[in-house]
C-alpha cells in the first residue's frame, strides 16, 4: 500500500467535478453512509458502509412526467425540477425510456408495487419527493455519461474508505442500491484512469489504482480492506447475470422473486450454485422469523439455513458456495403501494407449503 499524504491535493478531475455541478451533485455526497441509512447503521461495529441510490425501474419517467401525481405519494409523484434538468441536458427521451431494474416483476416494480426503494426515509411524508430528487439526479448523471459517472463513483468510494480505515475498519460497498445499475452492468463498466489521477489517489488515499482502464469490479476488487457486495435479481447466465457478476469480483446474494413465472426454479439453480438468496416475508418488526427454507421445482428440492437479514447489511459474513443461505428479510413498507399488488413481492409468515408459479416453498419455524 503506498504511503499516504493527507494533505495533498484532491485532485478530483475536472470532468468529474463538472458532472457533479451540472446534476446539483458532489463527490461528497454521492453516496449514502452508514450515518445516513438506518440500514447499515446496523452494522457499524463491523464494517464502515456506503451505498448508492438511484430511481429504480421506471421511476424516473414518472418523476419527469408533469400529469403524474402518484395517488398523492410525493414520493412517487412529479418532480419538476429533475424534468429541468432533463431539458437542459437533452436526457428526456432517454430518461423516459430507462428501466432501472429490468428483472423486476409486479410485485417490485409498477406504480402499486412493493419497491423498497419508496420505503423507509425515502417514503416518509415529511420528506416529500427530496429522496427521490437526489436520486433522480444521480440516474439522469449517470445516463449523461455512464464513463465519467463511473469514475465519480470510484472517487467517492476513496473519500470514504479513508474514512474507514480511520475507524480501523473496513468500507462495505454496495452500488445497486435500489437498482441494478448501468445498463452494461457495474461489473463491466470501464473505469479510465489518467496517470495523474493515479499519482492522485496513491497519494491522497493509499491506494494502488493502475492508470488505465479497468473495470469497476476491478477496481474495488484490488483494494484489499474493500468488500464490494450486491443484491441482484439478475438471471443466473449471461454477460450481466449472476455468475458473471461474482466472477468479475462481486459478492453476490440473488434476490427471490416470489411472483415471477420461474420463481422456485430460480431460486432453486441460484442456491446450488452457492448464492446466498434473500427472501422477503411478510413478518412485522420484532417478530421472529423462519429458521429453514426449502424450495421444491421439477421434483428437486433444496433445503437451507436462515440468517437474519435485518441485523446487518454485510452480506459479504453470510454463507454461500456449499454453506449458501436464505436472507429472511422483513417485508417493509412501500409508501403509495397497492397491498394486492405489493403483497406479490413476499413469502407469507406460515408453515404451510406455498404454491408458487412453478413450484413451492416452505419456511421453517422454531420451535415455541
Amino acid at each position: 500500500m503506498p504511503s499516504i499524504h493527507p494533505y495533498a491535493p484532491r485532485g478530483i478531475p475536472a470532468d468529474v467535478a463538472d458532472l457533479m455541478a451540472r446534476f446539483g451533485l458532489t463527490v461528497r455526497d454521492l453516496l449514502t453512509t452508514d450515518r445516513q441509512s438506518a440500514k447499515l447503521r446496523h452494522g457499524m461495529a463491523i464494517a464502515r458502509a456506503v451505498i448508492l441510490y438511484h430511481m429504480p425501474a421506471h421511476a424516473l419517467a414518472a418523476a419527469i412526467t408533469p400529469d403524474n401525481d402518484a395517488s398523492g405519494a410525493a414520493c412517487r409523484s412529479f418532480i419538476p425540477s429533475l424534468l429541468e434538468i432533463a431539458e437542459r441536458e437533452q436526457l428526456t427521451a432517454r430518461a423516459l425510456a430507462w428501466n432501472g431494474c429490468p428483472w423486476a416483476t409486479a410485485g417490485c416494480g409498477g406504480d402499486g408495487g412493493g419497491c423498497l426503494a419508496f420505503s423507509g426515509h425515502a417514503g416518509l411524508a415529511f420528506n416529500g419527493n427530496a429522496v427521490q430528487a437526489a436520486r433522480g439526479r444521480r440516474t439522469l448523471a449517470m445516463l449523461s455519461d455512464q464513463a465519467c459517472y463511473g469514475r465519480s463513483v470510484f472517487w467517492a468510494v476513496l473519500r470514504h474508505l479513508r474514512a474507514a480505515r480511520k475507524d480501523n475498519l473496513p468500507l462495505s460497498v454496495r452500488l445497486r442500491g435500489t437498482d441494478e445499475g448501468p445498463a452494461m452492468g457495474w461489473h463491466r463498466l470501464p473505469v479510465t484512469l489518467s496517470s495523474a489521477e493515479s499519482r492522485s489517489i496513491a497519494d491522497r488515499y493509499g491506494v494502488d489504482a493502475m492508470p488505465g482502464t479497468l473495470t469497476m469490479a476491478e477496481r474495488l476488487a484490488s483494494v484489499p480492506d474493500l468488500h464490494g457486495y450486491e443484491y441482484s435479481k439478475a438471471p443466473l447466465e449471461g454477460p450481466l447475470g449472476l455468475i458473471a457478476q461474482r466472477a468479475a469480483g462481486f459478492d453476490i446474494t440473488a434476490s427471490f422473486k416470489a411472483d415471477s413465472a420461474t420463481a422456485c426454479d430460480d431460486g432453486l439453480r441460484a442456491l446450488q450454485n452457492g448464492f446466498r438468496l434473500a427472501v422477503p416475508v411478510a413478518v412485522k418488526r420484532g417478530d421472529p422469523l423462519p429458521v429453514g427454507l426449502t424450495l421444491s421445482h421439477g421434483g428437486q428440492s433444496v433445503t437451507v439455513s436462515t440468517v437474519d437479514g435485518d441485523l446487518h447489511d454485510h452480506r459479504w459474513m453470510d454463507g454461500q458456495g456449499s454453506d449458501a443461505v436464505a436472507v429472511m428479510l422483513r417485508t417493509k413498507k412501500s409508501t403509495g403501494s397497492v397491498a394486492s399488488v405489493a403483497d406479490l413481492f413476499s413469502l407469507q409468515p406460515h408453515d404451510r407449503p406455498q404454491r408458487l408459479a412453478d413450484g413451492t416453498v416452505r419456511l421453517a419455524w422454531a420451535e415455541s
